[in-house]
């Protein structure tokens, strides 16, 4: 019986606006071979233009630029999870595509968190989450969020999973406060926020509150925070920032 020509397809690879993917053609041609034939296979590597976005379920795509007729998208329904760098890395549901997006990220409100691609204005995954709790502590060096991926199901009603931001609490420029994360090699980004109370790159007010413990502001040298804090004549200044003294 004559064997079907088949095709496989893998992803190998995720850049920031390019998805890499390995095709295996399996053809079959004239040969001596009990049947006749003999398989035959032809290896493709393509590498594909275009954007990354995160849909309303959390999953993660990539829409295809085309230059003709609509785009096409691939929508990655595996399961994908932070690495020890703070990195994004993507599992198939049958394990064999295993994707790493190198980006960082970035708080926009404190029902959205982005994840920005490196090297791209356009690729972000804006990812809908629920704080865990609207208050941070410092010494925790962490923000921990609740997120879903994949439910059809409501955001407030799903149980989702927990995603932990791993950093270090700084006082910034303007007496703002920073969130440095380290993402491996070197390589360490910061969060700012502003400076009378914990706001987005936009100056919109995230809800969130900071309240820093004494062993936190003796380690920061809080006499010159204060010092510096007590020379601003807005009496706002610390808004939705809590020093216990």
């Amino acid at each position: 019986m004559k064997r079907k020509d088949s095709l496989r397809k893998r992803f190998i690879a995720a850049e920031s606006d390019s998805l890499v993917i390995e095709t295996i053609q399996t053809v079959e041609k004239q040969g001596q071979s009990p049947s006749g034939t003999v398989p035959v296979w032809r290896l493709r590597i393509l590498k594909l233009k275009g954007t990354w976005h995160a849909n309303d379920y959390n999953e993660l795509c990539f829409e295809v630029s085309c230059r003709k007729g609509p785009p096409e998208t691939y929508t990655f329904k595996g399961s994908w999870k932070l690495n020890s760098n703070q990195q994004i890395e993507y599992t198939s549901e049958d394990g064999r595509d295993k994707l790493t997006f190198k980006g960082y990220w970035n708080i926009s409100s404190a029902n959205c968190l982005v994840y920005i691609f490196d090297g791209s204005s356009t690729s972000r995954f804006e990812f809908k989450v629920q704080l865990e709790s609207p208050t941070f502590y410092p010494k925790k060096g962490e923000i921990r969020y609740r997120i879903g991926v994949g439910l059809r199901q409501s955001r407030l009603s799903a149980p989702g999973q927990i995603l932990i931001l791993y950093g270090e609490w700084k006082f910034g420029r303007n007496l703002g406060l920073t969130f440095q994360m380290d993402y491996g090699q070197g390589k360490v980004r910061a969060i700012e926020f502003g400076a009378t109370a914990l706001k987005n790159e936009f100056g919109e007010p995230l809800g969130i509150t900071l309240t820093m413990t004494h062993k936190f502001l003796e380690h920061f040298d809080a006499e010159v925070f204060l010092r510096l804090k007590s020379r601003q004549k807005e009496q706002s200044i610390e808004a939705g920032i809590t020093i216990p003294f």
